[in-house]
């Protein structure tokens, strides 16, 4: 189990986003850096050998679900987009994108590999793109219709215009005969 830590800790070490590994009975038997400074340094000091939801959890891993253990289970990789996560301490939700695939090493070991990547910076932007770009269709469907309206006055003007401009005509043909 060693060398299959290792090796993932060797490829992992050049990860951008945090991962971790958990063994069989779901707990934390390996993580990277970026993990880590997820936590206060007194939280991150109780990682190692805790149970994988106890820190983080995320919302797909309640009761007897769980993501470790799914994609053991399935014997394939697992991932879920744009789900709420929360920390232990921190009142917000974070949305993530995670990833799980199981591994098993030489001696028959077996553990998951899970991938997180924090959207939700991403996710709120999304949302307020979102939001604005309502906003902005709504307020060029008014304007569309201000126009239709405004249009439909200034015809209806102008035939009022030519009505009495005809009728000028006829007036002053009648002063003039």
């Amino acid at each position: 189990m060693e060398s299959l830590l290792a090796r993932i800790r060797a490829i992992g070490a050049v990860a951008v986003d945090p991962w971790v590994i958990v063994d069989t009975n779901n707990k934390l038997v390996g993580y990277n850096a970026h993990f880590r400074a997820l936590f206060s340094r007194q939280r991150a000091r109780k990682l190692d050998g805790s149970p994988c939801c106890k820190h983080f959890k995320l919302s797909i891993c309640d009761g007897d679900q769980c993501l470790a253990r799914q994609c053991r289970v399935e014997g394939q990789p697992v991932r879920y987009d744009e789900i709420p996560a929360t920390l232990e301490g921190e009142a917000g939700i974070r949305q993530v994108i995670v990833s799980a695939t199981p591994l098993r090493a030489e001696d028959g070991a077996e553990v998951s590999l899970i991938l997180i990547r924090d959207v939700s910076d991403a996710a709120a932007v999304q949302r307020k793109y979102k939001t604005m770009l309502d906003q902005e269709t709504k307020e060029k469907e008014r304007l569309r219709e201000e126009i239709r309206r405004k249009t439909k006055e200034l015809m209806d003007t102008n035939t009022e215009l030519n009505r009495t401009q005809k009728e000028l005509m006829r007036f002053k043909k009648g002063l003039l005969a």
